[in-house]
């Protein structure tokens, strides 16, 4: 559990700034001047997306994360969805974009998935409980398409806008 995590599980309320961010992804990719992400479109079967809020972030996202090395990114989406989500993909995702976030200091390329075929992590068989275990996730739902939150982030709102309307993506996060 890194110290972001320790924070927010305690409920210390924090958001980090973009050029701390910026430099943690340089250090992590270890000055390769690139980092690679994911981010997760999971859908329910009256087409509703699954959100999550992170406890240093404002807003907002699709599931996802980091690659790490030596890892597939279909193999990193489906573990970032899970570890964030409490939903263990059951078929192989579909490969839904390529994008670029270039905002950062860091190159980051993000490999967008779509999931439709899911089931609860727990034993239960039930939704998970937020805030996770490591106090990453204050809170995760399902949101209609139609009726997306007010704070959702520009990027996943142009992304699920693309996807719902069968446009073609831009090339930028």
């Amino acid at each position: 559990m890194n110290i972001f995590n320790k924070l927010s599980f305690f409920k210390i309320s924090f958001h980090i700034p973009r050029w701390l961010i910026s430099f943690s992804m340089l250090f992590q990719c270890g000055f390769r001047g690139v980092s690679v992400g994911t981010r997760v479109i999971i859908l329910d079967d009256e087409n509703a997306v699954f959100l999550v809020k992170h406890s240093y972030l404002a807003g907002w996202y699709l599931p996802g994360g980091g690659v790490e090395r030596g890892e597939l990114p279909v193999v990193a989406a489906k573990r970032e969805m899970e570890e964030e989500t409490g939903i263990v993909c059951t078929s192989n995702p579909e490969l839904w974009g390529l994008f670029l976030n270039d905002k950062l200091m860091v190159p980051d390329y993000i490999a967008c998935y779509v999931v439709r075929d899911w089931r609860w992590g727990n034993d239960e068989g039930v939704p998970s409980t937020f805030p996770s275990d490591d106090g990453e996730i204050i809170e995760g739902r399902f949101f209609r398409l139609e009726a997306l939150p007010p704070d959702i982030t520009r990027a996943t709102r142009t992304r699920l806008e693309e996807w719902r309307q069968g446009r073609e993506s831009a090339p930028f996060w």
